[in-house]
């Protein structure tokens, strides 16, 4: 079986209406809340699989405001940068 690809994982959450909060936990703000029903939870497990497996580059975002956005919830106020090892990117490696 084909791995799916993080853009194909997305488009098919966004079409089903997963929605993720991802923000800052308000008493320990060093923590970053994830928050979501059992499907926004199967995303995040299937886009970090998908992720682990991309063969089109070791770095991956979205985020509430810009791309991705249809997957975050109003209150979300973070994204997701998923870096994979080793790094493919010299400038990235900088980072």
């Amino acid at each position: 079986m084909k791995t799916p690809t993080v853009d194909k994982v997305c488009a098919k959450y966004a079409n089903k209406g997963a929605k993720v909060t991802m923000k800052p936990l308000p008493r320990h703000p060093e923590m970053i809340l994830i928050e979501g029903d059992a499907l926004a939870f199967e995303f995040l497990g299937n886009l970090f699989l998908a992720h682990a497996k991309a063969i089109n580059g070791c770095g991956f975002s979205i985020e509430p405001r810009g791309p991705g956005s249809a997957l975050f919830s109003k209150k979300a106020s973070v994204g997701i940068y998923l870096h994979c090892l080793p790094c493919d990117d010299p400038k990235r490696r900088r980072v």
